[in-house]
């Protein structure tokens, strides 16, 4: 489901780390367009990368770091006193300044067609499938029970965890093998692989399944947030990873 999809009321004026779908960014930043004389400027930043103009390096400081996290580094659009800031879906490749608004890169990264392979792993339940686009091309969805909470202690709780342990093991084995199922016949052509579900679980799959380093230089960073990974929700994720995080600053 659309991380943007309970957002679509937001006014772009008050634009505060809200993901936009391809259409809804096009459409923002059609309205904050410079008019004619106005001063403008653009900036994109690789990962890792700092802001060489010093008037850039300070309006980003306002965002403490924020738009950084997704690990694909940022885009700035200046337009009189305002400005936008746009965390894209997928990495900035190359560092730049602009004297003008030019949202031509981003536009590189938003609409080129990628091969992405995508792993939803929650308590009980998981989705390994791969887009071309937005489109879904494969997918594998399944479940393995786990036990619930338990709030007894002494040895009942010690079984319990013991029994609980070995199911979410269960699950993990279950995933990673799905993953070599899934990525390996596209291992060479796949662009990207994006993670999502939920947070504990997710880090405790990557603690036990080593089938993902052979796909480290292609994971990203940012995670989605899918609160449940079944089958008639994926139709939705292809669109999802397409957004971008956007916040609008004053100038």
């Amino acid at each position: 489901m659309s991380q943007a999809r309970n957002r679509t009321a937001t006014p772009a004026a008050s634009l505060s780390g809200d993901w936009l779908p391809k259409e809804r960014l096009r459409n923002l930043l059609n309205v904050r367009k410079p008019s004619e004389g106005e001063i403008a400027s653009s900036i994109y930043l690789k990962p890792g990368d700092t802001a060489e103009s010093s008037e850039w390096r300070e309006r980003l400081a306002r965002l403490g770091g924020t738009p950084e996290e997704n690990g694909c580094g940022l885009v700035g659009l200046r337009s009189g006193n305002r400005a936008l800031v746009i965390a894209p879906p997928f990495p900035v490749t190359e560092s730049s300044q602009h004297d003008s608004w030019n949202e031509e890169p981003l536009w590189s990264l938003v609409e080129a067609e990628r091969l992405v392979g995508v792993v939803l792993v929650r308590l009980g339940r998981y989705s390994v499938a791969v887009y071309r686009g937005e489109d879904l091309a494969s997918s594998k969805t399944d479940s393995r029970y786990v036990k619930g909470k338990h709030h007894a202690g002494g040895t009942s709780q010690l079984r319990f965890t013991r029994i609980r342990e070995g199911q979410m093991r269960s699950l993990y084995v279950k995933v990673c093998e799905t993953i070599r199922v899934q990525f390996e016949p596209l291992s060479r052509e796949l662009d990207h692989i994006i993670l999502g579900g939920e947070k504990f679980t997710l880090n405790g799959f990557l603690k036990v399944c080593p089938r993902l380093d052979e796909f480290k230089d292609i994971t990203l960073k940012r995670r989605l947030n899918i609160r449940d990974p079944k089958r008639d929700t994926l139709d939705d994720v292809g669109s999802t990873i397409y957004e971008s995080r956007v916040w609008a600053i004053e100038w």
